[in-house]
């Protein structure tokens, strides 16, 4: 989990520094990537002390529980009065840049698919060809998580 943290610690560096050189954007108050900081950390410790999936019904990916702490950072930055809500291209980009692990997997699925199976894709358009890809990656997906979810239920009944 620390090389996670680290790269999406250092991520969350990366589009504060766009957001702050960006003249055609308000820059974001930086308290609001010290609470997207919080959010992250409290992912890490809660992995560190075995709580992720504590009180779940349902087993959820690490990378969905830190969208969901960023989703959560999104709504208490709306909700505090205090500081300036920051601008959608700030947690769109974070989270764009999250989605391009599993983006990259995907590919190299495919990749892997047509190389085991030898076959030509040479004239099928791009964007057929990211249909494909996103069709995959949102199966593999699915299927993790029916795997997932099944260890989680075995884990809970051998508690």
């Amino acid at each position: 989990m620390a090389n996670v943290l680290d790269v999406i610690l250092k991520t969350i560096e990366d589009v504060q520094q766009k957001n702050r050189k960006n003249p055609n954007e308000e820059t974001a108050d930086p308290s609001v990537f010290d609470l997207l900081r919080k959010k992250i950390q409290e992912v890490d410790g809660k992995v560190q002390s075995n709580q992720v999936q504590k009180g779940r019904r349902n087993a959820k990916s690490i990378l969905d529980i830190i969208k969901d702490g960023i989703e959560g950072a999104r709504k208490e930055n709306r909700a505090d009065s205090k500081v300036a809500t920051a601008p959608k291209s700030v947690f769109e980009d974070l989270l764009k840049k999250i989605e391009k692990g599993p983006q990259r997997q995907a590919a190299t699925g495919i990749r892997k698919i047509v190389q085991d199976f030898n076959l030509d894709v040479s004239r099928v358009p791009k964007e057929m060809l990211g249909q494909i890809q996103s069709q995959y990656q949102g199966d593999v997906k699915k299927l993790n998580q029916s795997y997932a979810q099944a260890i989680y239920n075995v884990t809970k009944k051998l508690r």
